[in-house]
């Protein structure tokens, strides 16, 4: 990996931090100038990289209000994390879609998409500080055992259907006409 790859890599990874921690103007420019990076020329595998950008792309959107521009990082997202052709990059997408769907008073979806991003990823990520706040949220609304129940949903589905599962335009397609809390 070449020094600007591995700088890349290094500013992304600031950024999801910077999100996390509340630093949204440090945050929105790391962003773009990673942005920027990929316009420039593809780094260290692209899709891998347009699908962690936009991962943190809509992780930015949702801190900052902007339920549209979290959508349409994420519709980004999961084409790049398609065209990677790899499991893991969608649990991305899954869980930045998990944190969207409350939003929506979607936590049942919520839940279920927690356990995709499980089932994509391997195994559920205990050392991830998003996957860990969301599941505490996840159990505080929902309960013990109705989370539970949604998440082992998710995290019982095969690979192609917890690829299918973690579309974020499911959650239009399913939601749209529902009432937020019923979802």
């Amino acid at each position: 990996m070449s020094a600007p790859d591995m700088l890349f890599l290094v500013d992304a990874w600031e950024a999801v931090s910077r999100v996390r921690r509340g630093d949204l103007g440090r945050a929105r420019e790391l962003l773009d100038a990673g942005e920027r990076g990929l316009r420039g020329g593809t780094l260290f595998p692209g899709d891998h990289a347009r699908t962690l950008v936009g991962s943190v792309r809509a992780a930015y959107c949702l801190e900052t209000g902007d339920l549209s521009g979290a959508e349409q990082a994420l519709a980004q997202t999961y084409a790049a994390a398609l065209a990677a052709r790899d499991l893991p990059p969608l649990s991305l997408v899954a869980v930045q879609t998990a944190a969207f769907a409350p939003a929506h008073g979607w936590q049942h979806r919520a839940a279920a998409l927690l356990g995709a991003a499980s089932r994509l990823r391997g195994a559920h990520d205990r050392t991830d500080r998003q996957v860990r706040d969301l599941t505490c949220r996840g159990r505080a609304a929902l309960g013990e055992g109705a989370f539970t129940a949604a998440y082992g949903t998710g995290r019982e589905l095969d690979g192609q259907a917890a690829v299918t599962a973690v579309a974020p335009a499911r959650l239009r397609r399913e939601f749209g006409a529902a009432r937020p809390g019923h979802g």
